[in-house]
């Protein structure tokens, strides 16, 4: 008993560091979601504030150009009413003169009245008649044109003083079209001068007005002020762009408020136009009078992001310690002032490696001739779920891509039944977890080719569904897919609108919640539920369906259940099958001419023993080297016709590498591949630029490998020669005639056979092939033959198949 314990104790102590390596990583995983939610959530509070502020800083303006615009409403409603008396009518200024005085004494807002006769001479409250002419003032022309108009401030010529002319005709009382005279009622600029510089927001703030010239009415600045011996320079034309920018916006009539350099420091400036005047009013704010508001904001997220550097730092130097006090050859961990994305990269780096080895070796595997069928497919298996691993890290990485909008589709063909397939086995598999039901109904008329990005489409229903599942605890989760309508196409395209509908039975979701399921960050439900994701799933499924130029909907009800679903136009595609067909008859088993000899630079054995077995079958000559500095003298030594090199290596690393042989003349013009797992855009362009010819990417896709190898040593293939026509023909009349001796299942399991082969179901078909097998061997015969069929993915010759049996059998 003693001994076992001590064993129980030897053996937790050797899982200790694993549990609290895993430990760390989740806490700082969680530490970094949370971090970069938090982020986000402040950006966008932050946003909202600002635009706030912004708003209040405007609303000044208005209020101050409501104010004037009242004004100077009032001021043109009494010229109108004066003009329209009999006393003004009668054009006889002995009779107005003292009429017109008291009417200004008693409003005691106009500086003067002044009556005007078509040929520009006039009469005024201040002067009397007068021997001067305002045939070419604007506001006269205007008014005898017969419109009433407000001017732009000027200089009188007799008193000296900024006046603002509000003009009016004068009408005969005959229905006379033409007036006979103008009225005029000139105020001073002083009211207007008064309300402008009332506009403040904070300290340091300004207000200034411009006329319809640009020229300042009313501005702090005296040099930019209209005086009797010089007119005020217009803003449009000073030397300072920015000033001279907003000046031009507010001529143009614009309104709005924008940051920009004013008098040498970064300001807001609000600027909104009258209607009453061709006058604009501007505001001009100190940035930190309205940005000053957010500094308490500001430093609550200076303090959780000093708070999470802090976390990471601290798990990063603690694992960091304990690597070292472990493995003291090793050099310390890396330190934790790592950014976010530095972290993930290293993490995929880390991930790719292995997959790099669990892909190559199966696209070995894969390209045998001696590997029986069998086990081709458990090995395509392996195949599927690393790409299926790969796809997942991919996502991940691409999260970033979806946030910052620049994510592309990249539209490819597909065999339409399998994908659907292949997502309906992961969500059975999710819903038998959950002790629920999950059904999958789709049309009879799908098409069976379409081109469309099979990755994003993939994220958007595994999202939906999951989903589904998720919030679903009885019942059943329910997938439908139907063809609507088939738009009009042009001759060479055909094109189907399909719906996709996912319902569940699940909890349902509120009203109040509806309206928030697909912004970021936003999760409802149940608090146990949230902890479950981010609440980034369905803004990015939205985002995902928008590019696809359509959208989402959403119906529910609280503990009935939910049902989203969402309309796609496909085009149809059939080069799938013509280019499945050229894949498995054209295999490549080597090229033309000498042998060439290829140098594989990296430090992972598996990385090396991937390339190799690849490439030694085919003809080549492959030699390694585990590090840059090592690969460098080989190349020296050999003057290899292609190198193949990663870029984190110990010694010397791929950048290195390629640097010097490309300085060595000797071999400086040797074609240079890089391969790399790193994720990083700025490795993939600094590798190009040190003087690489490609990048691969890691874990190596083989067509992708022997696509670069064909572009950059001129290769011309040697394919395995299909078979014959009239050997297929006889070994199909062989085939027929040992199909009467094949032993087949019962009528029911026929029936359910056709009725997968009818829904495209090719993955159900081929397990029911092995359990057929293994049921009893009797079947192995029509399995195989089953077998084959489903993996051509034509459900037309395994329905002609199966009906055949069905027949017989009754």
């Amino acid at each position: 008993m003693i001994q076992q314990n001590s064993s129980l104790s030897t053996s937790h102590e050797k899982n200790h560091p694993s549990r609290n390596l895993l430990i760390r990583f989740i806490l700082g995983g969680t530490t970094l979601i949370v971090s970069i939610s938090a982020y986000f959530s402040y950006q966008a509070t932050r946003n909202m504030m600002l635009k706030d502020f912004r708003q209040s800083a405007f609303l000044e303006v208005q209020k101050g150009v409501a104010e004037i615009e009242e004004w100077l409403h009032v001021r043109q409603v009494e010229v109108e009413t004066l003009a329209n008396t009999s006393t003004v009518r009668s054009l006889n200024w002995s009779v107005a003169e003292p009429y017109l005085k008291a009417e200004a004494k008693r409003i005691n807002e106009f500086f003067l009245f002044q009556i005007a006769t078509p040929d520009g001479s006039y009469s005024n409250t201040k002067v009397g008649r007068s021997n001067k002419n305002i045939q070419d003032r604007d506001y006269f022309q205007k008014a005898i044109a017969g419109k009433s108009d407000i001017s732009d401030p000027f200089i009188s010529r007799s008193t000296g003083i900024p006046l603002i002319a509000i003009s009016t005709p004068i009408w005969s009382n005959s229905a006379s079209n033409t007036p006979i005279g103008t009225f005029h009622g000139n105020v001073k600029v002083d009211h207007i001068r008064e309300v402008v510089n009332s506009l403040q927001y904070g300290t340091n703030s300004y207000a200034f007005a411009l006329n319809s010239q640009g020229q300042a009415i009313v501005h702090p600045n005296l040099a930019l002020m209209s005086t009797v011996e010089k007119p005020a320079p217009s803003l449009l034309k000073i030397s300072d762009r920015n000033l001279n920018a907003i000046a031009q916006r507010m001529v143009n009539k614009k309104q709005g408020i924008e940051l920009m350099e004013i008098d040498g420091t970064q300001k807001y400036v609000a600027y909104l136009p009258l209607t009453q005047a061709n006058w604009s009013v501007a505001l001009v704010i100190p940035r930190q009078n309205i940005e000053s508001r957010l500094q308490f904001l500001d430093l609550i997220a200076l303090i959780v992001g000093g708070l999470t550097v802090t976390m990471i730092t601290v798990l990063w130097q603690v694992q960091a310690f304990e690597q070292s006090e472990l493995k003291k050859s090793k050099a310390a961990a890396d330190t934790a002032n790592h950014a976010k994305s530095e972290f993930l990269a290293n993490m995929s780096h880390e991930l790719r490696t292995p997959l790099n080895g669990i892909l190559g070796c199966a696209q070995i595997l894969l390209r045998s001739s001696t590997l029986p069928k069998q086990e081709q497919y458990h090995v395509n298996i392996i195949e599927q779920c690393g790409s299926h691993l790969l796809t997942l890290i991919n996502d991940i990485l691409d999260l970033s891509k979806i946030e910052a909008k620049k994510l592309e589709l990249h539209p490819d063909d597909v065999h339409f039944p399998s994908f659907l397939q292949g997502i309906v086995e992961i969500c059975h598999i999710r819903a038998k977890q959950k002790g629920i039901s999950f059904v999958y109904k789709p049309a009879i008329n799908l098409p069976t080719g379409i081109h469309v990005d099979v990755k994003r489409l993939r994220q958007i229903l595994l999202n939906l569904l999951g989903n589904a599942i998720k919030f679903t605890d009885k019942g059943q989760v329910t997938f439908n897919i139907e063809v609507i309508d088939q738009p009009p196409s042009d001759e060479q395209t055909v094109k189907h609108r399909l719906r996709c509908t996912v319902e569940d039975t699940g909890i349902g979701i509120t009203p109040a919640e509806l309206s928030k399921i697909f912004l970021p960050f936003e999760q409802v439900g149940e608090k146990k539920r949230q902890a479950e994701g981010t609440g980034l799933g369905l803004a990015i499924t939205r985002q995902l369906i928008q590019m696809m130029s359509s959208d989402i909907h959403v119906q529910s009800q609280i503990g009935q259940g939910s049902s989203f679903w969402f309309e796609l136009e496909i085009p149809e595609a059939t080069d799938w099958v013509q280019s499945a067909m050229t894949a498995s008859e054209k295999q490549i088993i080597g090229f033309e001419g000498s042998p060439y000899t290829i140098l594989m630079v990296d430090d992972r054995w598996e990385n090396r023993t991937v390339i190799a077995n690849l490439l030694q079958p085919l003809g080549f000559n492959v030699v390694e080297a585990s590090n840059g500095k090592e690969g460098l003298e080989i190349a020296i030594a050999l003057k290899p016709d292609l190198i193949i090199t990663d870029l984190l290596m110990p010694e010397m690393d791929g950048f290195e590498l390629i640097k010097n042989l490309r300085h060595t003349p000797e071999i400086q013009n040797v074609k240079i591949i890089v391969s790399s797992a790193s994720v990083f855009e700025s490795d993939k362009h600094r590798s190009l630029e040190a003087g690489g010819n490609a990048f691969l990417t890691k874990p190596i896709q083989v067509d992708e490998l022997l696509h670069q190898l064909e572009e950059y040593l001129n290769l011309v293939w040697i394919y395995k020669q299909s078979q014959p026509n009239g050997e297929k023909t006889k070994e199909a009349i062989t085939a027929n005639s040992q199909s009467a001796q094949l032993t087949y299942p019962s009528p029911q399991i026929l029936q359910e056979l056709v009725t997968l082969a009818s829904k495209g179901n090719f993955n159900a078909i081929l397990k029911w092939a092995d359990q057929l097998e293994e049921i009893d061997t009797t079947f192995a015969a029509f399995a195989n033959e089953l077998r084959q069929l489903a993996r051509q993915f034509d459900e037309d010759l395994i329905i002609n198949f199966l009906t055949k049996y069905a027949v017989e059998t009754v």
